[in-house]
């Protein structure tokens, strides 16, 4: 007999009534106290997969298991957080309870992959079991109708801290649409409550561990206008070759984590490492990511699922609107430019006089480009002025009146996949010679790129360093001494558009040392933090300048009066000599008006050769006050 694909869709069962269907083998359990009784005899809680769907790992120095989850909804035992035994067997209670008592659902209702999994493991004659009334999950489970997943990477956004080094989701995607459609498929995120936190607050916090942290599931159109038309982020879309078994398992998954809290850590326990734990329980046959590790970027969630042999098909790129826009203007000519600019800034005159000397295909691509100008500048609420409201319906139309089709966006000649970029942790040793004599240095950085490192697959023209480190050894004083310790620097030095004006801007804190003080390195470690804003320009097709006003604070006893706080001006330079090669120069004038009085006027300038992408080696001159130095050094990104 042969049925339809549209037969085979609508006959599909629910993922648990798969197993309550199943004809039971002479084996089969049919009573609580049999499956009891055979959890016990094979010790079914120290299954890898039942661990998965609890998201227990080994607790502290091995004693035990501990969840990631906290306590609540997730959990049918009072002690199930922590002992994957107590939740198993209450787990298996569940299944054959005809009375859920107050319970607003039945646990094969409220646990459907867990349900789904003990009976196939246990061998329950499923039959047997009485109906548990779970139309509020096969309602939800119809309305996503998944046959798809993609891993989405949101690239990096620096005006917000938790999204600096990026951000990942997946995307469910529904059966028997297009591509064009999919816009209303679903997403799985997980992301902090942080309520209206900011600043140093949300930092210590989030450091801490001390926001809520939930999986959420809503419309892929939201996530786009969040990210790629406010915050103007690009996605890439990274699709994975499931079964239709592990998408509906991950699906069924996704339903029972709806109500589990998890704590949320920056740079750990974070938006991009949860995503793992929901994957492999779809996937038991996969490891994605071993242990806990102290820092996890949203990078490595991506590599980790690129590391697995065959479980992605394909790559995608959903360019932001600010891109799109940048690649439709980069189309125009100079007057094609200020047409569209005419029309944008409502001088319909002007512009239709500029129009008028074009063909059909030209026009088209002026109007578009002033509509996406409109949309940037006004946003994308429905909410706008009657003003913007006026400028639009000037420009569209007239582009209804011509019948030439729109201008498709192509991927700009910078856009590279994150995957594409080096690693994201770097170790750097070598030595140089100064004043004092030569030296010897180690370095290491969790994350993630300098002005100096290879752009490629990075947000162009950022600087974001955390938790980065160098080590010194004196050849003449034969000693150990820290050079700095970077606890955080961002730097943005993004060209000045005139269609997206942005300043930039940069801001850090941690240990260096005080050479203008003119006494060893050992001896002049102070504490200092800076902020400062400004202007950059591009400086021919590979090049970029910037100027900044620069404000500083330090704190150390090697200063006089132990502080000082500073004004200054920073300008520096960066060139793309080749693609293995780029050169940098960073200097600052400052006047000291508070505390010390030392002057600490810095220049330092770099070449970096990266032959290969995590391998480079960088030679490095710089000056400040009195002290002068130069290095080579040899750089490895795993």
């Amino acid at each position: 007999m042969t049925v339809g694909a549209g037969g085979l869709r609508f006959a599909r069962p629910v993922l648990f009534f798969w197993a309550l269907a199943a004809a039971s083998s002479a084996g089969a359990l049919s009573s609580t106290e049999d499956a009891l009784r055979r959890v016990r005899a094979q010790r079914v809680w120290e299954d890898p997969q039942w661990l998965r769907l609890g998201h227990w790992k080994p607790a502290w120095m091995g004693r035990g298991y501990a969840s990631d989850a906290e306590q609540g909804d997730f959990f049918l035992d009072p002690s199930g957080a922590k002992d994957p035994r107590a939740e198993i067997e209450a787990m298996t209670r569940g299944l054959f309870d005809d009375n859920p008592g107050p319970r607003p659902q039945h646990p094969r209702c409220r646990f459907p992959a867990r349900a789904s999994w003990l009976i196939g493991r246990l061998d329950v004659d499923a039959s047997l079991l009485v109906r548990a009334d779970c139309s509020a999950y096969e309602d939800w489970r119809r309305l996503m109708d998944p046959g798809k997943a993609s891993l989405i990477f949101a690239s990096a956004y620096l005006s917000n801290p938790a999204s600096m080094f990026g951000h990942t989701f997946l995307r469910l995607e529904r059966r028997g649409v297009g591509e064009g459609e999919r816009l209303r498929d679903h997403t799985l995120n997980f992301s902090a409550e942080t309520g209206d936190d900011g600043g140093a607050l949300f930092a210590l916090k989030g450091l801490a561990g001390l926001y809520p942290g939930r999986y959420a599931v809503q419309p892929y159109y939201m996530m786009v206008q969040q990210y790629n038309n406010i915050e103007s982020r690009d996605l890439w879309e990274y699709r994975l070759s499931m079964s239709t078994g592990e998408i509906d398992f991950l699906v069924a998954h996704a339903w029972e984590m709806g109500a589990a809290t998890f704590p949320y850590y920056f740079f750990s326990k974070n938006c991009s490492y949860q995503l793992l734990p929901a994957l492999e329980a779809a996937l038991p046959d996969r490891s994605l990511m071993a242990g806990s590790p102290l820092v996890v970027a949203p990078v490595d969630t991506l590599r980790a699922v690129l590391a697995q042999p065959q479980l992605v098909e394909g790559v995608s790129f959903r360019p932001s609107h600010a891109t799109s826009m940048r690649w439709r203007r980069g189309q125009l000519g100079s007057v094609e430019r200020r047409a569209a600019e005419a029309f944008a800034g409502g001088r319909v005159d002007d512009g239709d006089a500029l129009l008028s000397a074009m063909g059909p295909q030209r026009q088209a691509l002026v109007l578009d480009a002033a509509h996406d100008y409109i949309l940037y500048k006004e946003g994308h609420s429905p909410d706008v002025s009657d003003t913007v409201r006026i400028l639009e319906r000037n420009i569209l139309t007239r582009r209804a009146k011509i019948g030439a089709p729109s201008v498709e966006v192509g991927a700009p000649s910078w856009a590279a996949p994150p995957d594409e970029a080096h690693r994201r942790k770097r170790v750097r040793f070598g030595g140089g010679i100064g004043r004092e004599g030569s030296f010897s240095e180690l370095g290491w950085r969790p994350g993630y790129q300098d002005l100096l490192d290879r752009p490629h697959g990075f947000l162009h023209g950022s600087q974001i360093e955390s938790l980065s480190w160098r080590l010194r050894f004196d050849h003449v004083e034969r000693r150990v001494s820290i050079r700095d310790l970077r606890l955080i620097e961002v730097l943005s030095v993004e060209p000045w558009d005139p269609w997206m004006p942005k300043p930039s801007w940069v801001m850090g804190t941690g240990i260096e040392t005080a050479f203008e003080k003119g006494r060893s390195a050992s001896r002049s470690l102070i504490y200092e933090g800076h902020l400062g804003t400004g202007l950059a320009a591009n400086a021919g097709p590979k090049a970029t300048t910037w100027a900044m006003l620069m404000g500083e604070g330090a704190l150390g006893s090697v200063l006089d009066r132990g502080w000082r706080i500073a004004g200054g001006v920073r300008a520096g330079l960066t060139i793309n000599v080749s693609g293995a090669w780029r050169a940098a120069v960073d200097g600052e004038l400052t006047a000291p008006f508070l505390g010390d009085k030392t002057p600490n006027h810095r220049l330092n300038a770099g070449l970096n050769w990266a032959p290969h992408r995590d391998r480079a080696i960088r030679a490095e001159v710089g000056l400040r006050g009195p002290h002068r130095e130069g290095g080579i050094y040899a750089l490895f990104y795993h």
